[in-house]
């Protein structure tokens, strides 16, 4: 049995009642446990609802959720534009998720008018950020943890889908902040037809997908993304090609 310290349900239940009265870091991880479906159902509904409640009141880490939310359709109406803004916020308190997604917005051009200058200064600025505060260990074991919740179905879940996209998004996060684990994850998890089927495979998006002309089943949000993953979906990608005359 969970001691009541640690048991999920308990917690929740903790986390309500402080958001209730409006505690922004309450708020927050009640998001994160619809988000997740730790100690209540999972709702992205209600996960966006408290990431924006606690975002209005200038949690980073919430803000860069909401931001998420916006960008990926999830729980909340599809808006870049809202979703730019939000990682705006979190970056400007020095947020690394948020400043390596903001330049990665800025980089593709999405919500925002395309600035590789200001793209290149959110990244070196999210790197030394990093190096400080071990971010991308930390960002790197997030990502592994959420893939490995990914439930391995054939049509998956909405619980695994959105681990999927969470786990793909932050071991490219962690990539890009240099982890030297990252991309070697990324090449195992690529080879998962249940993450590859539901995300881009470049950054984790589930916004205007294209299938790959060659196997059709893992999915990208634009040249871009397929280019800069080719190394680690090229084994999974011969696999999966249909076989002449099959």
């Amino acid at each position: 049995a969970w001691p009541p310290s640690r048991c999920p349900f308990h917690l929740t239940r903790l986390y309500t009642l402080a958001a209730v009265q409006g505690s922004a870091s309450a708020q927050g991880k009640l998001g994160l446990c619809y988000a997740l479906g730790t100690g209540v159902a999972h709702d992205l509904a209600e996960a966006a609802r408290y990431f924006s409640l606690a975002a209005e009141q200038g949690l980073a880490s919430s803000q860069f959720w909401s931001g998420h939310m916006s960008e990926c359709g999830n729980g909340a109406k599809r808006d870049q534009d809202e979703a730019v803004r939000m990682y705006r916020a979190a970056a400007a308190q020095g947020n690394v998720l948020a400043l390596v997604q903001l330049g990665i917005c800025l980089e593709k051009g999405r919500g925002v008018e395309q600035d590789g200058v200001e793209a290149a200064a959110r990244y070196a600025e999210a790197s030394a950020a990093s190096a400080i505060g071990g971010d991308a260990a930390r960002i790197f074991a997030h990502g592994a943890y959420h893939i490995e919740r990914v439930d391995g179905q054939s049509e998956p879940s909405a619980p695994s889908s959105f681990y999927a996209q969470v786990g793909v998004r932050e071991l490219g996060l962690a990539a890009r902040l240099g982890h030297k684990g990252a991309l070697k994850k990324l090449v195992t998890v690529s080879s998962r037809r249940e993450v590859a089927s539901v995300c881009c495979m470049g950054c984790g998006a589930t916004r205007a997908l294209m299938e790959c002309a060659k196997c059709h089943v893992a999915k990208f949000c634009d040249r871009e993304c397929q280019t800069g993953n080719w190394q680690a979906h090229k084994q999974s990608c011969r696999q999966w090609r249909p076989t002449d005359g099959g």
